[in-house]
């Protein structure tokens, strides 16, 4: 049977759990700059039995919507500061990716463009931002990217057939519309060795996005959904809404696919590895509560988070969680 703390492959990488982390919010930033806070907690993520890390939002452009909860790819000390974040990590065997994202499109002298206002000018210079950002994370000694594509980032809206309405060669079809991540993943991948995971939400063409980034050369897919983790419900069947389809997509490819929350206590977990398709579940929330919390499910003193789900750290934009600091 398999089980949480499997030593497992994925892609290249051989992970300690099957567990993984996902980030969202920085709220420990000092002037910009990388704090102590931040070093030790992604110390306590690495040494806990966590499979692979991905960060908090580095934002690709200033004054975006959350550049201000953010890391910034642009900050002067960037790759010197994430090297030495990297090495933390990189210590205790576990890799660890830059998720990059942005919501508002500010280029070229324009704010906020809609999707369907992109010159193919626009397109382009996105495209030389993401290349310039991956070699940036490279020389940081990132193991890899993880494309915000979900939730409500602007590449989601690039994707969304109800939002992009182009009719030149980024809109129409579902390949129209991923053109441009496609032609940027290419890229990457002819110029770099980072592994490229792909955060896409649940949609009618789901299966058919996860395809085709797999087939231009994605590394790993998360599976998510536009609205926030207070708005994970359950279907009919009193299951997680993102199960199903999680499972049909891991099955149709042949590579890693990851669950993207839902799910914060052993049995469940252990369940739904040896009953469908899914061998990785990310989380977030229960990290902000506890970085150290695989530990204690490792050795049986704990079998759920403790975290309660209260979505403070969501709302207020932290990384750190009120419950434990009211405490």
């Amino acid at each position: 049977m398999k089980d949480i703390f499997d030593e497992c492959d994925f892609g290249e990488f051989r992970l300690n759990s099957r567990i993984i982390r996902t980030g969202l919010w920085e709220s420990q930033k000092e002037m910009g700059n990388l704090s102590p806070e931040i070093f030790l907690r992604y110390e306590r993520l690495a040494k806990n039995h966590v499979g692979l890390i991905n960060t908090e939002l580095i934002s690709m452009y200033p004054h975006d919507r959350f550049s201000e909860y953010s890391h910034s790819i642009n900050s002067t000390g960037f790759i010197k500061e994430f090297k030495y974040l990297t090495g933390i990590v990189h210590q205790y065997g576990v890799p660890i990716l830059a998720q990059l994202g942005f919501v508002n499109c500010n280029v070229n002298g324009r704010q906020n463009i809609d999707v369907n206002d992109l010159t193919i000018e626009d397109i382009r210079q996105i495209q030389s931002d993401y290349i310039v950002a991956s070699k940036k994370i490279a020389f940081a000694d990132f193991d890899g990217i993880q494309l915000n594509m979900g939730n409500n980032y602007f590449f989601s809206k690039v994707i969304n057939p109800k939002e992009n309405k182009r009719k030149d060669d980024y809109g129409g079809s579902t390949i129209n519309r991923l053109r441009m991540i496609l032609e940027l993943i290419k890229v990457i991948k002819d110029s770099s060795d980072l592994h490229i995971n792909c955060r896409i939400n649940l949609d009618g063409d789901s299966l058919e996005v996860a395809k085709l980034l797999e087939k231009v050369g994605a590394d790993s897919i998360q599976i998510t959904k536009p609205s926030s983790p207070q708005y994970f419900t359950k279907d009919s069947g009193n299951k997680n809404i993102l199960f199903d389809a999680t499972d049909k997509i891991a099955s149709e490819v042949d590579i890693p696919v990851i669950l993207g929350g839902g799910l914060s206590d052993m049995a469940s977990i252990n369940e739904l590895i040896n009953s469908t398709n899914i061998e990785f579940v990310s989380m977030q929330r229960p990290f902000v509560y506890n970085p150290t919390f695989l530990s204690e499910w490792k050795s049986g003193s704990e079998v759920e988070s403790l975290c309660n789900t209260c979505n403070n750290c969501y709302w207020k934009k932290t990384s750190t969680c009120h419950i434990v600091h009211e405490e």
